[in-house]
């Protein structure tokens, strides 16, 4: 049994190390520019009772670089019982458009609001934000320069800010590995995951896979999905590294828990070629979760595991520093000892309830 586990545990080790080096390479493959382009953009704000920052949303907005008669700003005001709408009208946006949900095209809210929205825009390229969140004032002219002719998606960062409180340093932290999958990823030609607060895509290539038909009943992954899906396509997605076009949002401390399980719920819609490896991820992450029955029941396996264990830690903590540092997030790594205890239970049970137990949106 020992030689068993020792066997697994040093192949899945060393496939641990070649895909993490991988995605350190990935970091570095910097998307290429356009500078001439300067299309007609849309950006889609779906919001649902957020009066206390859909005003600083669209005043960051106004404060943007591109030209404003290049750029369409759609608020979807998805069913608002508050002062949304109201606080909204105060902005001096010339350039702002207001809809409100009234047809439901698909289950999932979110998406059925995204979509409401880009129906009603004329932009050649979509932009999809969060209202609680502050983009940058380059957002729009950075990533609009990575468009080249073959790429169909951007995705970009979105840190969250960091307020003192309890565990939100590291929800933080989890943003930044969150952008690190997803630059290291995209640089591979191996798109993992994605944010929608920071997010865009050309208009054709979501009409050409039929936007979020397929997975508009799903709760959450407006984001992740259409990712996939276009994916699927002959346009590549990349990742905009630049410091100026990161979208920052204030931490989610309500119902935390259950809004992790809603982003671990997207796993097993994720292709083959992605699955497989998160799988051999997960069953590398289960070893380590098992290290008291080792010890127990055979003990012989134990080096083998806690010397992977090492060299696991060793490369995470490569990575992070190298994509903290594109992101110049360094002092972020202060946070990486907790995040490696945590990972454990956290890979172990959040992502297994995530992917099998249904969940809500807010």
């Amino acid at each position: 049994m020992s030689i068993i586990i020792t066997y697994i545990t040093f192949g899945l080790c060393g496939f641990y190390v070649l895909f993490t080096v991988l995605l350190c390479l990935g970091l570095f493959r910097i998307a290429k520019r356009n500078a001439h382009a300067a299309p007609l953009i849309s950006v889609i704000i779906p919001a649902k009772n957020e009066e206390n920052n859909i005003l600083h949303c669209l005043n960051a907005l106004a404060k943007q670089t591109y030209p404003h008669n290049k750029t369409e700003i759609i608020l979807v005001n998805d069913r608002s019982t508050d002062l949304t709408v109201e606080q909204a009208q105060l902005s001096k946006l010339s350039n702002l458009k207001m809809i409100t949900v009234e047809q439901q095209t698909h289950l999932c809210p979110k998406k059925n609001a995204l979509h409401q929205g880009i129906l009603a825009s004329s932009g050649e390229i979509i932009f999809t934000t969060d209202a609680d969140c502050r983009p940058e004032s380059d957002w729009i002219t950075s990533t609009v320069q990575c468009f080249t002719p073959s790429v169909g998606m951007i995705l970009g960062y979105a840190p969250l800010l960091t307020p003192t409180n309890y565990f939100n340093p590291l929800l933080s932290f989890q943003s930044l590995v969150v952008a690190a999958l997803s630059a290291g990823g995209a640089g591979i030609g191996l798109p993992l995951t994605c944010t929608g607060r920071n997010l865009s895509y050309r208009r054709n290539a979501y009409d050409a896979v039929n936007g979020f038909e397929e997975v508009g009943h799903v709760i959450g992954g407006d984001d992740v999905y259409l990712m996939n899906k276009i994916a699927q396509t002959h346009f590549k997605i990349a990742f905009n590294l630049s410091p100026n076009a990161s979208v920052p949002s204030q931490v989610h401390t309500d119902s935390q828990f259950n809004r992790q399980l809603r982003y671990q719920s997207k796993s097993l819609r994720y292709g083959f070629s992605v699955l497989l490896p998160a799988l051999a991820v997960y069953i590398f992450h289960l070893i380590f979760f098992l290290v008291p029955l080792w010890a127990i029941y055979s003990p012989e396996a134990l080096y083998a595991v806690s010397f992977c264990f090492f060299t696991k830690v060793t490369v995470d903590a490569l990575f992070l520093s190298l994509a903290a540092k594109r992101f110049g997030n360094l002092r972020q790594m202060i946070w990486f000892p907790f995040l490696e205890i945590l990972l454990l239970p956290y890979i172990v049970i959040v992502c297994a309830l995530g992917a099998l137990m249904p969940t809500k949106w807010k």
